[in-house]
């Protein structure tokens, strides 16, 4: 019969350097999920901003074919109603001197015009940033109604 030891020390030796090896690869992989979740719940916080401001403005979008007036911080439907960011007191977005959102760094508006299938449609391009620890930002583009 074979005469069995058990473990060997160059076995065990191995043993442990598989083990650190695998509980290492565990650790990484563990950080990066929790850094990412962490930023993902950050994000999250502002982001219902843009979505209060969108909610908004999509719907006046629809409602109307054209604009009286687009400056960089400001536009005017042609039903009246008024967008307006204000930077200085509170960084805040208008609409009709009713504020809608805060936190926000940066909101322009920009209009241009295109043709499609003997349409020409109005664009109304916004472009905003959003306060957090690391900055939000998003630029979209609006369709005003051409039919």
């Amino acid at each position: 019969m074979k005469e069995e030891r058990g473990i060997t020390l160059v076995s065990l030796i191995i043993y442990i350097i598989l083990l650190t090896f695998a509980i290492s690869i565990l650790a990484i992989v563990s950080d990066m999920f929790f850094s990412n979740t962490n930023y993902i719940t950050e994000s999250g916080k502002y982001i219902s901003e843009f979505n209060k401001f969108n909610m908004y403005f999509i719907e006046d979008v629809k409602k109307n074919k054209d604009t009286y007036e687009v400056k960089e911080h400001q536009i005017i439907f042609e039903d009246g109603t008024v967008y307006t960011y204000q930077e200085a007191p509170d960084n805040s977005i208008y609409r009709n001197k009713v504020k809608i959102c805060t936190n926000i760094t940066y909101c322009e508006f920009t209009k241009q015009e295109q043709s499609e299938n003997g349409f020409i449609k109005n664009l109304i391009q916004v472009h905003m940033t959003i306060k957090s620890t690391k900055l939000f930002e998003v630029q979209n583009q609006y369709v005003l109604r051409y039919w």
